[in-house]
């Protein structure tokens, strides 16, 4: 049975959830004085679920966008991008070991750098299992550089030049 609701001889769909009257509403697109239903279609997950997007003016979530470089073991301040500079964006970098006493990941903003991962080293690592080195920042002085020690590789996550 229909739950809906008529008012000064106007229909109104509603759905009674526990005994309380909750308005149902189809989503119209178009311009001005014009409206489509909008329906499962192109891009749309299933039946009734829409695409869609988000967009900001901010500038480090515009920066995202989800470039990646990989870099191998051994590399020695591989540039991240094609050409690296001031600006760009470095989300975070994924860590690979191949043994547990692998070598560092260090990264660099041109000339700053820092030791993101000591490796196993003296003290071997206790799995395999690649993870994360959130990161978030913005250049300020060059390219991204990353440099890989023996048995281990990245791949640097960002937006890049």
């Amino acid at each position: 049975m229909a739950d809906n609701v008529t008012q000064a001889g106007l229909t109104f769909a509603f759905d009674d959830i526990s005994s309380v009257f909750h308005q149902r509403v189809k989503l119209g697109l178009g311009a001005d004085g014009t409206a489509v239903d909008a329906v499962a279609g192109a891009g749309a997950v299933g039946t009734g679920v829409q695409r869609m997007t988000l967009a900001s003016d901010d500038v480090l979530v515009s920066k995202f966008a989800g470039e990646y470089e990989a870099v191998a073991a051994s590399a020695t301040d591989q540039v991240i991008g094609p050409t690296g500079a001031s600006g760009d964006y470095l989300s975070h970098v994924i860590v690979s070991p191949a043994t547990v006493g692998c070598g560092v990941v260090t990264i660099k903003d041109n000339a700053t750098s820092l030791v993101a991962f000591a490796g196993g080293g003296t003290t071997p690592l206790s799995n395999l299992i690649p993870f994360v080195i959130p990161v978030g920042i913005v250049s300020t002085s060059g390219a991204w550089k990353i440099t890989t020690g023996a048995n281990v590789s990245c791949v640097a996550v960002g937006n890049f030049t």
